[in-house]
């Protein structure tokens, strides 16, 4: 089949259910709400692709009726088997340049199930919001099933349509009329009005009396106590066995010139109708029976009108269900809670969004539940119409987590102990080689390589400490090391004194190792080089943070760097720490030099917010 002939044809069997440009209907706006409450989005919508447009049944969070059929998602929707999500439109190349995506309501997310007749995709139910988004999987199905209640109400329409054509035409006929004798109830007249209801032919047999025409016992009794009652009009139905089938008639009756004028109308057709439409009804219940949540509806008094028990019966019987209000399913903080909750969502017409509570079991037991609920008016009367689905699974999981986490938490405390005990070990060892030594050059190395251990054995000391191992205060870790470096480093022939200028930093511990040999080096340097031939100096140190940028400044006033320094050509090992630090964490190294002192300054990007003490500082 081309493609103008399969959507010739698609076009003929959405034009034969009659729905485009029909009033607005509750039943449809509830399927909105409801899909829009389900996929956690603010839009809904109910679409039906004609020749040129998209056209909207039903709408949730948008007025928009119907737009051009090329500009819509739909369009697209229909041209896939069943459904089509996306993700976000911005990105997609079909959707990206759509108005509604480049301007207001700048919608990302979008995702449609198909409504099908016929075998035909007749346009589709829609979810869309103005977020990126990954639609579930039981979000998904959920709104399969809703694709499949409209298709149910389509083809429920369409034949109540068909049922009120032939209605018309049965109301405007009359199959029998008969005038009986009131007392024997004789049929003296029979007009059959051509039809054969009751025989088949002018030679068969009719029925003599009401007796033989309508042996029911009951029927007969009602209609002798009319007549003896004086009442104007009779109305009743009978059911006969005729030519081997069942038969139902509308009996209507006058009493008249002392005589008993009775109609018949066949009535078996609507009797197989509401017969089909009671199965249609038990086919929607099943339908919403189907979804994985359960279903109420209280009164503005908490009388409960509907409700369905998908999964959780929570041991009630029917009877106890109907005599409950919502607030007895709940005690303490949670009662509080949800009757605050029934309040504002019956003074409003839009979604609040879910509450949690513990639910109360027959038994006494509790078990968590997810709720959500909308308000709407029918007939002057409010009505609160909702869902509720167990969370139980989801809070143990939780739980699971969390005790997870805090076995995680012990074990990262009891390394960070374990590395602080071996750094200090090493320390020791440092220390003791140094006090035993006699050669200045090996003290020298001794003490520099005493404070690079010191200075990340500090570190694990303050994480061994906290409670958080994301990050550590790096303004009191700054401040230990200092004093460390003053105590060890400042000469006995000099008047050195050490500033510091340090303001609260929380850092990640990837930026704090680093950042913190940096100082070590850079002070530690300036103590022994920047004030040779002076009696007295000063060293400052200063470190600020906001919430994108660290800036570190460490500057003396001693006799500057020598005439053409530059910081990638000395040969070194603490500059080539101090570069190799200052690269891994992505920092900007400005030297400012002359007569009056040098000074340090490095500025990086400030990542406190990365969780985790393996957190790439790279990233």
């Amino acid at each position: 089949m081309s493609k103008f002939s399969s959507e010739a044809k698609r076009l003929e069997v959405l034009h034969s259910y009659e729905i485009l440009d029909t009033e607005e209907s509750q039943e449809y706006d509830n399927l909105v709400k409801l899909a829009a409450q389900i996929c956690e989005v603010p839009i809904a919508k109910i679409n039906f692709i004609d020749e040129k447009r998209a056209w909207s049944k039903a709408n949730y969070g948008n007025d928009i009726k119907e737009s051009p059929r090329e500009l819509n998602f739909c369009h697209t929707t229909i041209t896939k088997d069943e459904y089509m999500v996306v993700e976000d439109a911005s990105e997609d190349d079909r959707f990206r340049h759509f108005e509604f995506v480049t301007g207001d309501p700048k919608l990302r997310f979008y995702a449609g199930v198909n409504i099908k007749r016929n075998q035909q995709n007749l346009g589709s139910i829609c979810v869309l919001g103005q977020e990126p988004k990954k639609l579930s999987d039981a979000q998904l199905d959920a709104l399969r099933t809703i694709a499949s209640e409209i298709e149910a109400r389509l083809e429920l329409s369409k034949k109540n349509k068909e049922l009120e054509t032939k209605a018309a035409f049965l109301e405007a006929s009359v199959d029998l009329m008969l005038v009986l004798n009131p007392d024997t109830l004789e049929i003296e007249t029979l007009s059959r009005n051509g039809g054969d209801l009751l025989c088949r032919s002018d030679e068969e047999a009719c029925p003599k009396s009401l007796n033989e025409l309508c042996p029911d016992q009951a029927l007969i009794n009602d209609l002798k106590k009319w007549t003896q009652s004086g009442d104007h009009a009779f109305e009743s139905e009978a059911k006969l066995e005729l030519h081997n089938k069942e038969v139902f008639l509308e009996l209507n009756g006058v009493f008249k010139d002392e005589k008993l004028l009775i109609t018949a109308k066949d009535i078996t057709q609507r009797k197989q109708a509401e017969k089909e439409l009671n199965k249609e009804k038990l086919f929607s219940e099943t339908i919403i029976k189907s979804l994985p949540l359960n279903f109420f509806m209280f009164d503005e008094n908490g009388n409960l009108i509907k409700w369905s028990r998908n999964h959780d019966d929570h041991g009630y019987t029917e009877e106890e269900y109907a005599e409950l209000s919502p607030l007895d399913f709940f005690e303490g903080e949670d009662k509080s809670l949800i009757q605050q909750y029934i309040d504002q969502s019956f003074s409003s017409s839009e979604p609040l969004g879910s509450i949690e509570a513990d639910l109360i079991q027959k038994n006494g037991s509790k078990k968590p539940f997810l709720f959500n609920a909308v308000s709407f008016e029918k007939d002057g009367k409010k009505y609160l119409i909702g869902t509720s689905q167990s969370i139980e699974a989801q809070r143990s999981y939780q739980e699971k987590l969390e005790a997870l986490l805090a076995e995680k938490e012990v074990l990262l405390a009891e390394v960070h102990h374990r590395v602080k005990n071996n750094l200090a070990v090493i320390s020791g060892f440092l220390q003791m080689q140094e006090f035993v030594s006699e050669n200045d050059q090996v003290k020298a190395a001794l003490l520099t390589n005493l404070m690079r251990v010191k200075s990340m054995a500090l570190i694990h000391e303050d994480l061994y400490k906290a409670k958080d191992f994301n990050g550590i205060r790096f303004d009191h870790y700054l401040i230990q090391l200092l004093q460390f470096i003053e105590m060890k480093r400042s000469p006995e022939d000099k008047l050195i004194e050490l500033k510091s200028s340090v303001g609260r930093i929380e850092m990640n511990v990837n930026q704090a190792v680093p950042l913190a040999l940096i100082v070590n080096e850079l002070v530690s340097n300036a103590y022994e080089f920047a004030f040779e031939g002076k009696e007295k100096g000063v060293i400052t140190v200063e470190i600020k943070a906001n919430q994108d940028e660290v800036i570190l400044s460490v500057k003396d006033d001693g006799i500057g760097l020598p005439e053409g320094f530059e910081l990638e050509n000395s040969p070194t090992l603490g500059t080539t720490l101090v570069l190799s630090y200052s690269e891994q964490i992505k920092s900007e190294i400005d030297i400012k030099t002359g007569e009056n002192g040098t000074e340090y300054q490095l500025k990086f990007n400030h990542l406190r917010n990365h969780k985790g003490s393996t957190a790439n500082v790279l990233v």
